[in-house]
């Protein structure tokens, strides 16, 4: 069994959480998380590179010199990926795709190994009383000036209905707000300290539980 220390909107102390263990305690091999992060990294990535082919590149059609008599190799085209300024060959076309796909089970596997890693790390803060939260930036600020996150990565993690939470700490300094949702194993391991809602927590149990209760 493991827990969480827990504070109430207000910034003080609450009794711990017990995190559910099919999320929070779950043995992940490292190759899981460092694929569920590449794949998730290539899905953000736009074709937007492209090279002029050479029939693309502004040149003259004219040849170079005379087929023979210079001893030079023969050559027709200025136009040629062989020359400075011609065309590219084989360069990148603005199509290419770079979707990859995971399955959901290990999508979510990674998921609960990335934060059983935040757990054991003591990474994780839970946030009661979220509902309760007024949506003032200047509130959200003196709470987190009492945890001392100072100079670290925070993410916060909300659930969708949880507005006013979001509004207050989503123009907060180095904190990044997301919701449970959307969360992913990306998100988790690139953060420094983790507070996630009481709310959060049940939402991500539901979502990951089942698909990993069994998995190895």
């Amino acid at each position: 069994m493991i827990s969480a220390p827990t504070i109430n909107i207000k910034g003080t102390d609450a009794e711990k959480t017990v995190l559910p263990k099919d999320v929070f305690e779950k043995k992940v091999k490292p190759v899981i998380l460092a694929q569920a992060v590449r794949v998730w990294l290539s899905n953000q990535r736009a074709a937007n590179a492209k090279t002029k082919t050479r029939t693309e590149v502004s040149k003259t059609t004219a040849k170079m010199y005379k087929q023979k008599g210079t001893g030079r190799a023969r050559h027709g085209s200025y136009s040629a990926p062989i020359f400075v300024g011609g065309g590219v060959a084989h360069g990148p076309t603005g199509t290419q795709n770079y979707k990859l796909r995971m399955p959901e089970k290990m999508k979510k596997l990674a998921m609960a190994g990335a934060l059983s890693v935040k757990a054991a790390e003591k990474k994780i803060l839970i946030l009661a009383g979220a509902d309760k939260a007024s949506g003032k930036t200047k509130e959200a600020e003196k709470i987190f000036k009492k945890l001392d996150f100072q100079g670290k990565r925070v993410l916060v993690v909300a659930t969708n209905k949880q507005t006013s939470l979001i509004r207050a700490v989503k123009n907060l300094e180095r904190v990044n707000v997301i919701s449970a949702p959307s969360l992913n194993t990306y998100f988790v391991l690139g953060a420094k300290q983790l507070v996630i809602t009481v709310e959060a927590v049940e939402e991500l149990s539901k979502r990951i539980s089942k698909e990993v209760k069994n998995a190895d």
